[in-house]
């Protein structure tokens, strides 16, 4: 969805005051947290344990820094009333992986940097097509960590941070990051691969409710009616989910699942909002449940003028404003941008290529709390129509679902990230079971929550949990393009007393193997059997008491397919 941000000629703000005190992040506690972080979340420093073996090579092309980490942002911005230029001052604390770094980078773009330092002391830099090059003035040893401090204002560009007016004709302020845009009002190291904590110190007018992640530090009045707001994330997120908005909101409070709840809308559109959003404890009880703790320290549900209708902002999920001024206002996507608190969110894509990993978990998990409401047949028409979104995609867009040639960003919001990833879960569940499928997401979660993960590192954990080689499975739904295309024929075979069904697999892109149920209707009822379908051609027998009189090709749905079935005549 398209947000209005016309565009304002408007004076510059005053100078930006310093609120970053001087010892505001504490190192000592950042050590804790990586030492913890070494046992918790083994991607984030490269210490594997036995179940992963190596680690993935990257397949997207952003060029990474290994020798270093960032693991703390603190970002102090100035709003000015009438203007859309801001002035902030980023610090960013940077670990080192190795001894000797004497030098990095940081990701920034469109606005003009008037000082940097390091550890306190001014230091030479360059800032030239979108990246700052820093020399850090000496070399640190590897785990000591370094605080660059950026000065900076300008006008945003509208990438990232959106400055404008609402569709009532009032002032806004929403950060829309994803995928990589961040780097347009912050300086980072814009990848998910680099998580971190972030603080936010925001100046604004104080008629403005400021959100962001994390939770509320403080609110404090300012001289000349203006106000500060603090907050504070604890827990490592991608800088796509670091967020502000602030805007004269509404804000009310839920209550239900011991977590705290707050829902922020413009005034006019408080009525939709409390329907929009009538269910996220409902949601939330539901995937703690399935998955584990809720990872954040509280959830902002939040009506924003942003061009994502809903984006997963770690514990401050934004929604374009559109979705709540319509005549009737839709629930969705409120269970897919709450599933991403755990998956996405906590969880994180190590390489874009890998973006399933959070959006078809989100997907997917969605249509299994709709599962909860609705029973089994919810979920079978909802995975229909994710089969038919494949299909159709597939048409113009022949490719596996990890498709390393696509490296347009956006272009990866596609329907095999989404529907795909969610069926190929689908598929995995029925393969394994419930009680082991469900015991390997919860096995997943509580490795990687915090860190990161690849495709290889959640086929490792299934298949350490259900004691079952997956690589047939993982290798045809995620490198090989389409689903199996099943020709089916069948007869009744009167001496042999068994129903014959010839299997013939039309595709081109590959053979799949799969287990399929096949049901039987006869006069004395009906019965399913599993069989495996793996060759080009395969006759399967079946056997019966008598001559059914229909036979049915997965009848639950359990196969992302396409097929066409005959009863071949006596």
């Amino acid at each position: 969805m398209k947000a209005n941000l016309p565009g304002q000629s408007q004076p510059e703000p005053r100078a930006l005051r310093e609120v970053l005190p001087a010892n505001h992040f504490d190192h000592r506690t950042a050590e804790v947290r990586l030492e913890s972080d070494r046992l918790r979340h083994p991607m984030r420093l490269r210490l594997v344990p036995l179940l992963l073996f190596t680690l993935p090579a990257w397949a997207d092309t952003y060029r990474r820094q290994p020798e270093v980490d960032v693991v703390h942002y603190e970002i102090a911005l100035q709003f000015t009333e009438g203007s859309e230029t801001i002035a902030g001052v980023t610090r960013v604390h940077v670990m080192m992986r190795q001894a000797g770094v004497s030098q990095m980078r940081l990701d920034f773009e469109n606005m003009t940097v008037e000082a940097l330092k390091v550890d306190g002391k001014e230091r030479p830099f360059t800032h030239r097509n979108g990246q700052i090059s820093i020399g850090l003035g000496r070399s640190y040893n590897e785990h000591e960590i370094a605080v660059v401090e950026v000065r900076y204002r300008g006008r945003p560009d509208g990438k990232g941070l959106l400055i404008g007016k609402n569709n009532y004709n009032r002032n806004v302020y929403f950060a829309e990051n994803w995928p990589d845009r961040a780097h347009h009002w912050f300086p980072s190291i814009d990848h998910p691969y680099d998580k971190a904590t972030v603080e936010f110190s925001i100046t604004a007018p104080e008629k403005y409710d400021v959100v962001a992640n994390g939770r509320l530090v403080e609110t404090r009045s300012l001289l000349e009616g203006r106000k500060l707001t603090r907050w504070s994330e604890s827990v490592p997120i991608p800088t796509y989910c670091m967020v502000i908005g602030a805007a004269e909101f509404s804000v009310t409070h839920g209550a239900g699942t011991g977590i705290p709840l707050s829902f922020y809308a413009y005034p006019q559109d408080a009525a939709a909002a409390a329907s929009r959003f009538a269910r996220t404890s409902s949601v939330l009880e539901y995937l703690i449940h399935r998955i584990g703790p809720y990872p954040y320290e509280k959830l902002a549900q939040v009506q924003s003028t942003t061009k994502i209708g809903g984006m997963e902002n770690s514990s401050a999920i934004f929604y374009a404003e559109q979705g709540f001024q319509q005549p009737k206002v839709s629930e969705d996507p409120v269970p897919h941008e709450i599933a991403h608190q755990w998956f996405g969110d906590s969880v994180t894509e190590t390489d874009w290529d890998h973006l399933w990993i959070s959006e078809g978990f989100a997907t997917y998990f969605s249509a299994l709390f709709y599962e909860y409401l609705g029973g089994a047949e919810s979920m079978k028409r909802i995975m229909a129509g994710a089969a038919e979104a494949v299909q159709q995609y597939h048409k113009k867009h022949p490719a596996a679902l990890i498709d390393s040639g696509q490296t347009d960003l956006m272009k990866k919001l596609n329907p095999f990230n989404y529907q795909k990833g969610a069926w190929v879960l689908h598929m995995l569940r029925k393969v394994l079971g419930d009680e082991v499928f469900f015991a390997g997401i919860r096995r997943y979660y509580s490795l990687y929550a915090g860190g990161n993960a690849s495709t290889e590192d959640f086929q490792k954990v299934m298949e350490s949990v259900s004691g079952t080689l997956l690589a047939t499975f993982f290798r045809q739904w995620f490198y090989q393009p389409g689903w199996p295309d099943y020709r089916v024929s069948w007869r009744w075979d009167g001496a042999a007393r068994a129903a014959e069904l010839r299997f013939h697999q039309a595709q081109t892109t590959g053979l799949f193997d799969m287990p399929l149920e096949i049901a039987l209707s006869a006069a004395n009822g009906r019965e399913v059997r599993t069989v495996r379908v793996h060759e080009q051609d395969q006759v399967v027998r079946i056997p019966s008491d008598q001559p059914p009189s229909s036979v049915e090709i997965d009848p639950d749905g359990w196969v992302l397919k396409s097929l066409q079935v005959s009863a071949e005549k006596p």
